[in-house]
């Protein structure tokens, strides 16, 4: 029996939702935009700087997802499900801002 066609695409966005972006990745990223004067939206709308910010939240994750989740998968799947991701990534360096900013005080 075929596999419904989004099916595969509301696992991937699933296992997305699973992980934090770490302090160091939310740094890079925030020197990646920096350093080419632009915003997450912009990057993303963008398909070179899309792959580059996936690039950047690929290295981040756990080697063992690396290895079964491919940059390549990484960067067609942010490029595909740009206006996801973009809200999606946003969405988690907001939460990391906020837990940042409660251990500060």
């Amino acid at each position: 029996m075929p596999i419904p066609r989004g099916t595969n695409t509301k696992r991937k966005e699933n296992m997305i939702k699973q992980f934090e972006i770490s302090t160091s990745v939310q740094k890079q990223i925030g020197d990646y935009l920096a350093a080419n004067n632009t915003d997450l939206k912009t990057a993303m709308a963008d398909e070179t700087r899309n792959g580059e910010v996936a690039a950047i939240i690929h290295a981040g994750l756990p080697m063992m997802v690396r290895k079964i989740y491919s940059l390549e998968k990484m960067k067609n799947f942010f490029w595909t499900k740009k206006e996801l991701m973009v809200e999606f990534v946003a969405m988690r360096l907001a939460t990391a801002e906020k837990k940042n900013a409660k251990k500060k005080r």
